[in-house]
């Protein structure tokens, strides 16, 4: 498929779906289903000609795929430890999958007197601006572009200090883990506007990695994941404030976690978070949330959820049932575990079909 045939085919999917993701986003809407088909970005990336080629796959795969509510944007995904490498932490790149972030630190006392470092000396970073320049020549500026993997503060400080060394000192240093914290954050706030600008106004797509998305929407995604494996007293002192800083800095905040954390979800409105992402089946993440947990932290709070439920279409709709109703606006992600395209495109079509009666009837729409 050439660019020219990708743009038809991108526009016609923007005239079928575009007005349920903004009318999602603004309240008048209560769900989205979400399903996807086989290419991704998220593997090997050593190169800027890796990744736009990942792209392409992604884009044409995507928008070939008619069973979903979600519009696809470029991503100059490379990995997950572009904001540790900025504090030193090295990769390692791999062949046929995704690079590591190695720690550099691995006690508290060398972090204590950091300062925020300058983003222009990370070679990763200089890899996403020009990933992000080579997307835009290559597709001509046609389609949106979200930032990089936006790996939350609290997140990145286990990619540059050991893990272990930081949550200890979160309990035994807490000023000096929430300065660090902080000097991740000042370093998150300023890349983003640093890669928005790149993107160009009109462009950027928005929250960005990972969700539903659209230029003329406000908000940055992050992820998480610590908040999982933290306490909800440590996500509150040291996490949340970072998170907060970061919804106030770009008018909204879609966070992930991987693992059961509806105890911290409850905290979330306090925090300025706009999104939540998270799972509810095993098949998804091994220590999934209780879909009651879920409704029960967030009903009522104005925070959008997406929900990773497993592919067996009856226990979507159970779950469903477990989870979805009045106060609580859901996007349904189905999980694909049929490899073959054309059956799946059979399943995906039945799975679209029986989701929207069961959502259209909770809903009463």
């Amino acid at each position: 498929m050439d660019l020219d045939e990708l743009t038809d085919l991108y526009l016609r999917r923007k005239e079928e779906r575009e007005t349920k993701v903004l009318d999602f986003y603004a309240g008048r809407r209560n769900w989205l289903i979400l399903q996807r088909p086989t290419a991704h970005v998220w593997g090997e990336c050593n190169t800027v000609e890796d990744i736009c080629a990942n792209n392409w796959k992604h884009m044409e795969s995507w928008l070939r795929f008619p069973w979903t509510d979600e519009l696809p944007h470029l991503s100059p995904w490379i990995g997950v430890g572009v904001y540790a490498n900025a504090f030193g932490s090295e990769y390692l790149w791999r062949k046929g999958e995704a690079p590591d972030a190695r720690t550099r630190y691995a006690s508290i006392e060398e972090v204590r007197a950091l300062e925020k470092p300058d983003w222009r000396r990370s070679p990763v970073m200089a890899m996403v601006l020009r990933t992000i320049d080579r997307l835009k020549e290559t597709t001509k500026g046609r389609f949106p572009i979200s930032t990089t993997d936006p790996q939350s503060p609290f997140d990145t400080a286990t990619l540059v200090l050991d893990t272990s060394e930081f949550f200890t000192a979160c309990y035994t240093e807490e000023e000096t883990a929430r300065r660090f914290v902080g000097l991740i954050t000042d370093l998150f706030i300023e890349f983003t506007r640093v890669q928005w600008e790149r993107i160009g106004e009109g462009l950027a797509a928005r929250p960005g990695h990972s969700i539903p998305s659209h230029p003329s929407l406000s908000g940055v995604t992050i992820s998480d994941d610590n908040l999982a494996v933290s306490s909800p007293l440590i996500n509150e002192r040291i996490a949340l404030p970072a998170d907060r800083r970061i919804a106030e800095a770009f008018g909204g905040l879609f966070i992930h976690s991987c693992g059961t954390w509806d105890r911290t979800m409850g905290l979330l409105k306090g925090y300025g978070a706009t999104g939540v992402d998270c799972a509810v089946h095993p098949i998804c993440d091994p220590t999934p949330n209780a879909p009651e947990a879920v409704r029960g932290a967030l009903q009522g709070s104005g925070i959008a959820v997406k929900v990773r439920f497993g592919p067996d279409i009856d226990g979507v709709l159970r779950d469903l049932g477990r989870i979805a109703g009045p106060g609580l606006r859901l996007m349904v992600d189905v999980l694909r575990t049929e490899r073959d395209d054309a059956r799946y495109e059979a399943i995906a079509g039945e799975n679209y079909r029986r989701a929207s009666e069961k959502l259209s009837e909770i809903y009463r729409e």
